[in-house]
């Protein structure tokens, strides 16, 4: 509606003329919508299964809990996709699948992928420095160490420490030699994926090498059983290394995501999605697949009469 003065013009303070038509529709701001759940904070929610991944080397419980916040995030930006374009209310399933396969290559699958490359590419960075081994093959002799001290009782009185420290060494070869034997019998996919995904767990003693991990493993008992005064002091000892071996696989773990976070969503939304997705989905008739038909016996019944008169 316009609403126009008798006059054409009136004079205000300045005696400028004004043009005082105006219309009533945009006396509000148009303002472009910003969809809150890409927009920050609730859009942080869809990075919280990233964190998982990367600590779940130091807090694997934690570690878990945190897939939760993502979850619901991607059903609910799921559901919102389907259900509004923009903030104009148009049900559309085709709309709802794409942002499916979107979030769930671009949020869960491969960030996935590369947190589990990083902390598996700085484990085996590791063995480029100090001892020349990989931070796995480490962490596991350490752990080794640990379940000998408390099983064979190093730090009992009647014990002698050179006697304790041969059984240890002959102990730690048979260690070596079974774990060698048994990665030898795995197949190459498994061992492609132990090296790439699984932070190379199931080789890191098998594939190190043999005189450098016996003389670190031999080494670290020995000063270990000389300066810890009891089994307790040497398991707070070897946690802590422990740990520090750990947060250093996880700090892998945020570099990868960290560096691949921009190709993750360009290869998802141009390559993914644009060449590949989209081309089938318009393939598919979504008219069929709507969320009220799966539970409104209106669209049901609707459906089938639709289908039995094209018969």
């Amino acid at each position: 509606m316009k609403i126009t003065p008798i006059g054409n013009t009136l004079r205000f303070g300045n005696n400028n003329p004004q043009d005082v038509n105006f219309d009533a529709k945009r006396t509000k701001r148009e303002r472009n919508y910003k969809d809150p759940l890409q927009n920050y904070p609730l859009r942080l929610l869809g990075y919280t299964n990233d964190v998982g991944v990367a600590i779940n080397e130091l807090f694997p419980t934690f570690a878990t809990l945190c897939w939760v916040p993502a979850l619901m995030y991607f059903g609910a930006d799921v559901y919102d996709k389907y259900k509004n374009k923009g903030n104009v209310y148009d049900p559309n399933a085709e709309r709802a699948f794409s942002q499916a396969v979107f979030q769930a290559n671009a949020s869960i699958f491969m960030p996935m992928i590369f947190g589990h490359m990083g902390a598996s590419a700085f484990s085996h960075i590791d063995q480029y420095r100090g001892s020349k081994l990989t931070t796995n093959a480490k962490e596991q002799t350490l752990r080794y160490i640990k379940n000998f001290a408390a099983s064979e009782r190093i730090f009992e009185p009647y014990q002698n420490k050179e006697k304790i420290s041969k059984d240890f060494e002959k102990s730690f070869d048979n260690f070596y030699n079974n774990s060698s034997k048994s990665y030898q019998d795995k197949n190459i996919f498994v061992k492609l994926y132990d090296k790439i995904l699984g932070n190379s767990k199931r080789g890191a003693i098998a594939t190190a090498d043999k005189k450098r991990l016996t003389e670190f493993a031999n080494n670290r008992f020995k000063d270990i059983i000389e300066t810890a005064p009891n089994l307790d002091s040497l398991n707070k000892t070897f946690d802590k290394e422990i740990f520090k071996l750990k947060a250093w696989k996880s700090a892998g773990s945020f570099a990868a995501l960290i560096l691949t976070m921009k190709f993750i969503d360009e290869f998802t939304e141009k390559v993914l999605l644009k060449k590949i997705v989209e081309p089938q989905i318009k393939k598919i008739d979504f008219n069929k697949y709507t969320f009220s038909s799966f539970w409104d016996p209106n669209v049901k019944e609707e459906q089938a009469t639709t289908t039995n008169t094209k018969a």
